[in-house]
């Protein structure tokens, strides 16, 4: 890390961020009762001796001050952010925000961030509320995709770390609550906000619109109020990777020149360079991924309170993200037998040869006597050009009605309900075009520009004489989730004893998520083999320019090619009528026949009833929670209960052969007729929880908290599902897993927190999470049909611990004089260790839990003052695990990462604010690599973001 990022990093006092900006109490605001109510920001001020010629803070002061606040009076361990104003979050992206909470990684897609980590645990292990209620996701998952909201419809985001019974279950790393505006919330009268400005990415070179806006009317009595969101924004960007398609562990064949001669040396041949299995990669490519984000978002809310003790809220929240991706790749496969490969002591290959037309040429009898152990005739020197469209056209809504109603002193009930849904599809298409290379090539772990390269001769693979039809996919997959909830609350307040209040509530939650497969994948296979010339004018040059600054390195350009027209060429009979796949043109008319009569033709999306998962989960659950609390301390002990059952049904699609690509190594798979099938599962889990709070001194605090929480399984995971693919050297194979119980984690937590002002506090917390049945996407080998598959589905049965330390903190330097009383700091410290147990471990890697970093920081410093509103915040997180079996079964590890950014705003009148912001301003990279840091994976650079624009008040 540079050195004066370390010092940002250093040099800024520990923190959560920024919080809650509203007035009114929780329950006011939507929210579970799981702190107690809030005092204005104004009323706080007050009791801290503020006067008339005391300094009002607003915007970055104000969320600031509101983020003590709410940490300080919370009866759990609770972290916020909120809007600085009115339709104006801090950052452009909800979760990028969120990583200045403490504890709070994020995981971006197309440089934005997408998904959250809390304490070491991913985005499949947290619960991610809107307005309380669970929101429908696109994903195949549970996870949440905070991409699908524009940043500027939240008015507060809340991270729950400890629970508290009516407080919903399934996020064993902590629950989000995300919140929209409520009116009753706001001003009286009419009150309008708005931004318009741009979106600009570096990579790309290419600027999209952005714009926001917010009305809100409540009338001068409060009882009744209405509030209207909606955002737009069209982002075009772009990702430029250089990769290997994941490294091999075994002992495959290769081939050893002897006296002049090829020799070949399987992996039990004495002459092997090792005793052990060496690690091979499985291919290398150069890839660009350009993409238009398009995404619009409307949310409303209507509150009505008729009576002091009657109040009635609706609201809703519609969102609809499309994705629209091209992505250009050249592939440059790396199969066995390799030619005289070189290994290091890591038994990692540093260099390997693939065999060329011409290697065959001068030693023909090498292939006649080993044609029984050679794919490709002998040939495994190929080049793939690919272009491959990456759709995501989703849409997600949320309603739900809320009724408060207090019948008698001290009493309370609440009720709920609410529905949701979302939808996804993916219409794309996945085509490859390539050539069996004339002459050998070299493979070089580290080559041009300090990254793995292969030798090419430039008028050959980019020679369109020379290119052949390969392998189309065109599919049309669809996803489908549904919700309902009910929830009833009802409190009992005591006060006459230690017992301060009581409740109990109950809910129950019905949720079906449906993905359904359609694609060719019964004929997509129809060209392979390189074998079919390509018509004419059907292909075209796309310079590389600046390819992750590899210059000349690798090749300059590759084929690109319009998708309806190479379809079209693809179904055409005259094309089908070309041998390809080792036919006669006699078995070639007959094969033609038959894919020219199924539905669509070749290339038509068929419904693949084997790739079908439907999932629906019911969950009836209930709880009781008290109340305690004296003079200087508070708590609240109690359970919740939950009964899940759920349906898991699809249909069984037996294998009934697989066969040999002639002349490829792609395995071909025949299915017989599927038949449905159905499963059922079934547990109830009880979840005790305790929260305590001791008041040392008017200005110090320390909290403990004990609760088991569950996490179950991603409900796509529980699927029944089967699919298969790969090729000769790993096939591969997939799907869901219906018998999955949820994973359990016994936490205990302390925490510390000192107050030196309204702004400024420092906080330090200790936690440490007891887990079981912990669910993991794992690659697993697999005997089936007599081969060895690389089986990859979620998995129970792990265990182990996570345990960390947090220290974050904000300071505000107002006592400073002039100038300089605009300064402010902010930043917070994570360490997090884990012991993890699996069933199965690889021979020369002991893999921890999927997301977790050992460190993680955010430092930021803030000014605020003559109008002037800046913040800059350098987050970190050090190296961790993405997944401990991931391509051909082997770990894929991510390298430390941190980025800056920044936000900027000045005030030209008291309505009107120009802004810029900035989201990794030095251009940081992702770097990957598979168990140890020389087998390189990935390195990935989507460059850096800038919103601009205006935003106006009144």
């Amino acid at each position: 890390m540079h050195a004066y990022k370390v010092g940002l990093l250093i040099g800024t006092v520990l923190a959560a961020v920024p919080a809650l900006a509203q007035d009114g109490t929780r329950a006011e605001q939507g929210l579970p009762a799981t702190t107690q109510d809030q005092p204005s920001l104004a009323a706080e001020e007050g009791q801290n001796g503020a006067s008339a010629g005391d300094i009002v803070v607003t915007g970055i002061r104000s969320s600031l001050a509101n983020s003590a606040r709410v940490k300080r009076e919370a009866q759990q361990i609770v972290d916020s952010i909120s809007a600085e104003d009115v339709g104006k979050f801090p950052d452009a992206n909800v979760s990028e925000s969120l990583q200045r909470i403490t504890g709070v990684a994020i995981d971006r897609s197309g440089g934005e961030g997408q998904f959250i980590t809390v304490r070491g645990l991913g985005p499949e292990f947290n619960t991610v509320l809107v307005n309380g209620r669970i929101m429908a996701t696109d994903n195949p998952g549970r996870e949440f995709s905070f991409d699908v909201l524009s940043s500027n419809m939240i008015q507060r985001t809340d991270v729950f770390k400890s629970s508290v019974p009516d407080l919903q279950e399934g996020g064993i790393g902590a629950t989000v609550n995300i919140i929209t505006a409520r009116p009753l919330d706001q001003r009286e009268g009419l009150h309008f906000a708005a931004s318009a400005g741009g979106i600009y990415d570096t990579l790309s070179e290419k600027l999209g619109p952005d714009a926001s806006a917010v009305v809100s009317w409540t009338n001068a009595d409060k009882t009744f109020g209405a509030v209207l969101s909606g955002a737009y924004s069209k982002r075009k960007n772009q990702a430029d990777q250089i990769a290997v398609d994941g490294w091999i562990n075994g002992r495959p064949d290769i081939i050893s020149m002897v006296d002049g001669a090829p020799s070949l040396v399987t992996g039990s041949d004495s002459r092997y360079p090792r005793a052990g299995n060496v690690n091979v990669p499985q291919s290398l490519y150069y890839q660009r991924v350009q993409e238009t984000r398009e995404r619009i978002n409307v949310a409303g809310s209507v509150q009505y309170r008729p009576a002091d003790n009657l109040e009635i809220t609706v609201d809703g929240i519609y969102s609809k993200f499309d994705v629209s991706g091209v992505v250009r790749r050249m592939d440059n496969f790396l199969a066995a037998p390799y030619l005289e490969p070189t290994f290091n002591d890591n038994g990692t290959a540093t260099s390997l040869g693939m065999i060329g037309a011409d290697f065959i040429a001068r030693y023909p009898q090498f292939l006649e006597a080993n044609r029984d152990r050679l794919t490709n005739n002998g040939l495994n020197a190929k080049i793939d050009h690919v272009y491959n469209t990456t759709n995501r056209q989703s849409d997600s809504y949320q309603v739900g009605g809320n009724v408060k109603w207090n019948p008698g002193e001290g009493l309370e009930v609440r009720f709920d309900a609410s529905l949701t849904g979302a939808n996804r599809k993916s219409p794309n298409r996945y085509l490859v075009i390539g050539a069996l290379l004339p002459y050998s090539y070299q493979f070089d772990l580290e080559g041009g520009a300090g990254l793995p390269s292969v030798s090419f001769d430039n008028n050959i693979i980019n020679d369109p004489d020379r290119m052949r039809l390969h392998y189309m996919a065109v599919d049309r997959n669809t996803s489908r989730d549904r919700g309902s909830e009910f929830h009833l609350d009802t409190k009992f307040d005591v006060n006459d004893s230690v017992l301060r209040s009581v409740m109990i509530g109950g809910s129950y939650t019905q949720r079906r998520k449906t993905n359904r497969s359609f694609n060719n994948s019964d004929s997509n296979c129809t060209y392979c083999g390189y074998q079919v010339p390509i018509e004419a004018g059907l292909l075209k040059n796309y310079e590389w320019g600046s390819l992750l600054g590899t210059g000349d390195s690798i090749p300059p350009s590759l084929f690109e090619f319009d998708a309806d027209a190479m379809l079209a060429y693809l179904n055409d009979p005259a094309t089908l009528a070309i041998p390809s796949n080792g036919r006669t043109p006699e078995e070639q008319a007959a094969f033609a026949q038959r894919v020219l009569a199924l539905p669509g033709g070749p290339f038509g999306v068929r419904e693949q009833l084997r790739g079908t998962v439907n999932v629906q989960e019911k969950l009836t659950a209930g709880y009781i929670s008290m109340q305690f609390g004296g003079s200087n301390w508070s708590g609240n002990v109690g359970v919740r209960v939950i009964k899940t059952d759920v349906v898991s049904s699809g249909f069984n699609t037996p294998v009934t052969s697989i066969n040999n690509t002639p002349g490829d190594d792609t395995l071909q798979y025949t299915y017989g007729p599927a038949t449905a099938v159905s499963v059922r599962n079934s547990y109830v889990n009880a979840l005790p929880s305790a929260n305590i709070k001791i008041n040392i001194t008017d200005n110090f605090i320390t909290r403990a908290a004990f609760s088991q929480t569950v996490t179950r399984p991603t409900l796509t995971d529980l699927g029944v599902n089967n699919d298969f693919g790969g090729r000769i050297s790993v096939p591969q194979s997939s799907g869901g897993n219906p018998g999955l119980l949820p994973f359990k984690s016994t936490n205990y937590d302390l925490s510390a927190e000192w107050y030196l002002s309204p702004v400024s506090y420092l906080s330090v917390g200790a936690f440490y999470k007891d887990l079981s049945n912990f669910l993991e996407l794992q690659t697993l080998p697999v005997v089936r049909f007599g081969r060895t598959f690389q089986d990859t589905r979620t998995r129970n049965g792990q265990t182990g611990y996570i345990r960390g330390i947090e220290v974050g903190g904000q300071y505000a330097f107002d006592w400073l004089p002039g100038l300089a009383s605009g300064f402010g700091v902010a930043g917070n410290y994570t360490y997090v260790s884990s012991k993890v147990e699996r069933d199965q471990t690889l021979a020369d890697y002991d893999c921890g839990y999927n997301g977790l970093s050992p460190h993680s920081a955010n430092g930021s410093i803030f000014y605020e003052k003559f109008g002037i509103s800046a913040r800059a915040s350098y987050n970190w997180r050090s190296d961790y695990l993405r997944s401990c079996r991931s391509s051909q079964g082997r770990p894929r590890n991510r390298s430390s990462y941190g980025q800056l950014d920044f936000n900027l705003g000045y005030d030209v009148t008291e309505n009107v604010q120009v802004y810029l912001q900035g989201v990794n301003v030095l251009n940081e990279k992702v770097d990957e690599w598979s168990a140890i840091e020389e087998r390189y994976l990935l390195l990935e650079e989507t460059g850096a973001r800038y919103n601009f624009g205006v935003r106006v008040r009144f």
